[in-house]
């Protein structure tokens, strides 16, 4: 019985180990794959900055696009333009993205004004962002952005799809920063200076 009872348990660690390894591998083609997923998902800290390149067009991109806000009205994005403007992608279970939350909230609250904007896009269903908010409000607009968040943030440079990533776009359409990664005030602070 005992012996019995040992080969199954075996049997059993090994399809479990089998099923992850089929999925994993599913997801990383190579080891270098598998490495960078699994960095991502357990960094608050991102690759290096030259690794994000933005798609041509990727703000552009962004000011075309409207998105819901909580209360399910359309936001056109366009109303950014000239103005600088932050821009946090996020999920309400991403653990870094929560951790930076107050954070950014105290930073917009501080330095928010006509010409400086912040947006978060949650990339999440709108009744988990709901939810979340609820719990923890924000200074700053939280718009839905839903899987086609994922687009904008990798046109802009997320080429990890990693969460949170964050975008300062100077008033003259530029990007002057990108971070995958928890952020803070004293880091969008020193990347703000001669863009508002």
């Amino acid at each position: 019985m005992k012996s019995t009872t040992s080969w199954i348990l075996v049997l059993l660690i090994g399809a479990i180990g089998a099923a992850g390894g089929f999925w994993f591998g599913s997801r990383a083609s190579t080891r270098a794959d598998a490495e960078r997923l699994i960095t991502a998902a357990t960094q608050p800290s991102m690759p290096p900055e030259a690794t994000m390149t933005p798609a041509p067009n990727a703000v552009q991109t962004l000011f075309a696009t409207s998105l819901d806000d909580l209360a399910g009205h359309s936001v056109k994005l366009a109303q950014y333009k000239g103005k600088t403007l932050i821009v946090n992608f996020w999920a309400s279970w991403c653990p870094p993205c929560i951790a930076e939350m107050p954070e950014l909230s105290r930073f917009y609250k501080d330095r928010g004004s006509k010409n400086l904007q912040m947006i978060g896009i949650a990339i999440d269903n709108p009744t988990s962002v709901r939810n979340f908010l609820k719990a923890r409000a924000v200074s700053y607009p939280v718009l839905l952005g839903g899987m086609g968040g994922t687009e904008l943030s990798a046109k802009l440079g997320d080429n990890q799809g990693g969460l949170p990533f964050t975008v300062i776009i100077a008033p003259d359409g530029s990007i002057v920063f990108q971070k995958l990664g928890q952020t803070s005030y004293t880091e969008l602070l020193k990347h703000l200076s001669g863009t508002t």
